[in-house]
């Protein structure tokens, strides 16, 4: 049995006030970290649909973005399957949008991995300026 494939998706503007949080993690681990053949570390930034390939070829996904828990900047929580999509609803970034629509994609396209993890790390500004 082979492992399961996992994904690990920074996404993020690096232009925005969050400054990239999502990229600047995966961008962090492909330089210091070593990973299996089984573990693909992605810097997803704002593709929006071209990040579909990797949902339909992961087993396990995480991805790693700015989000808003109203708590202190740096806070870091984690938000599982289907609440992702409910949580980022509220658009607490400008690329949540292009988030949600590719979450929404992968499910109506049935390649959703079998589970998603968003860990977030709280801005110290959501404003979209």
């Amino acid at each position: 049995m082979s492992e399961p494939k996992i994904v690990v998706l920074g996404v993020g503007n690096i232009l925005m006030q969050d400054e990239g949080a999502g990229v600047h993690v995966v961008n962090k681990l492909m330089r210091e970290y070593e990973f299996t053949p089984a573990v693909q570390i992605i810097d997803g930034g704002t593709m929006g649909s071209d990040l579909l390939p990797y949902f339909e070829e992961a087993d396990k996904m995480i991805i790693t973005d700015a989000v808003n828990f109203d708590e202190q900047p740096g806070f870091i929580g984690s938000i599982e399957n289907d609440d992702i999509r409910k949580r980022l609803m509220t658009k607490l970034t400008s690329h949540h949008l292009g988030l949600t629509d590719v979450l929404a994609h992968a499910q109506l396209l049935d390649i959703m991995p079998s589970q998603i993890f968003l860990v977030g790390i709280q801005p110290e500004t959501t404003k979209m300026d």
